[in-house]
């Protein structure tokens, strides 16, 4: 009994030795930083550039609407104590309804522009996790984990810098 009891430890031993030494030996792991990688990523800096151009351009539209607005006011707000009751009520209505359509236009680019910043981001992350998938089947990795779920990682373990290289060719 107390033979099979030995017996079994040393078995038992003898697995979990090749067992962490064979998956030692067939997991290589990495990790990247995507934050780094999306901020050195040229394409990414591409679009961020080309979006904020957008930006500006829907600007100008809603600061022409502003100052639509704001000369309808001014120009009532001189009138008004001279207009008769029935034409000061449709230029009280008529500046409701241009405030009321600045309002839905000014939530309508403000969708537009988060559904488009969305877009442009989730392009190059598309080509962030393409390119790093490409490079663990190259080079042999098991496994590439996003640095924030890492906890300890050796420095030689990062790979976010030969990402890049491979992204900005």
């Amino acid at each position: 009994m107390r033979g099979n009891r030995w017996m079994m430890g040393v078995v038992a031993t003898l697995c979990l030795g090749l067992w962490v030494g064979f998956s030692q030996a067939e997991t290589k792991t990495g990790y990247v930083d995507l934050q780094k990688i999306f901020q050195g990523y040229n394409r990414a800096k591409e679009n961020e550039k080309k979006f904020k151009q957008e930006v500006e351009a829907q600007q100008k539209e809603i600061n022409k609407l502003q100052d639509e607005i704001k000369k309808e006011q001014e120009d009532f707000d001189k009138k008004k104590d001279i207009l008769k009751a029935e034409e000061k009520q449709k230029r009280e209505e008529r500046l409701r309804d241009m405030l009321q359509d600045f309002s839905g236009r000014w939530k309508e680019v403000n969708q537009k522009l988060d559904q488009r910043r969305e877009e442009l981001e989730k392009e190059c992350l598309d080509e962030i996790i393409k390119a790093t998938r490409e490079y663990g089947k190259k080079h042999g990795y098991t496994l590439i984990l996003d640095a924030r779920v890492v906890v300890y990682g050796p420095e030689g373990a990062d790979l976010s810098e030969e990402i890049l290289k491979v992204l900005n060719k």
